[in-house]
């Protein structure tokens, strides 16, 4: 009995999310510029400790957020079939090759259900070369995730610094943050 009771909960839960995602990704205008909601972390609830997590890669390896200590981390959260998100990932993936020597790393968080089947052929039909992982369903929660693109700057102590919900469409307005946690 129990067993069923979580099994629901879980189902509804992870209903709830895919629901907001699709909503909130759906109804986005076709114009990155229009879609950005940049927000600032510097209030002491989001100035917090990033929450740890293990998700299996497109390499099927488990990968941490720990594994990617004293590092500046833009974690990208995005889908396939999320046009906004493939707007973002080219502007990732050269901030990714522009800082990484500085100990910066982006790290994408897909949210696809089909997993490697269709993210694979599509980050390599991109040239994305930075690491993919897959999300769960904590991870969600944890990260508060209610639209796609949503994208995390995470800075060397691992505090959460800043917060993009939407596409932003310019390199420049990572770039200013990016460098400002260096």
């Amino acid at each position: 009995m129990f067993r069923t009771i979580t099994v629901f909960f879980s189902f509804c839960t992870l209903v709830s999310v895919a629901i907001a995602l699709v909503t909130s990704c759906g109804d986005v205008s076709d114009d990155p510029v229009d879609q950005t909601s940049e927000q600032e972390v510097v209030s002491t609830e989001w100035a917090k400790s990033a929450p740890d997590f293990k998700l299996l890669s497109t390499q099927l390896e488990q990968v941490t957020l720990s594994s990617f200590k004293g590092k500046v981390v833009l974690l990208d959260f995005w889908a396939t079939w999320c046009q906004p998100c493939q707007v973002e990932m080219p502007i990732f993936e050269q901030l990714h090759h522009q800082y990484e020597n500085k100990g910066f790393s982006v790290v994408g968080i897909s949210v696809d259900r089909e997993k490697l089947t269709v993210v694979e052929p599509f980050v390599e039909n991109l040239g994305i070369g930075y690491p993919i992982l897959f999300a769960d369903e904590k991870v969600f929660r944890e990260y508060a995730i209610m639209a796609l693109p949503t994208a995390v700057l995470i800075d060397r102590q691992g505090k959460i610094r800043h917060r993009f919900e939407g596409a932003t469409g310019s390199k420049e307005s990572y770039v200013e943050l990016i460098e400002k946690w260096l």
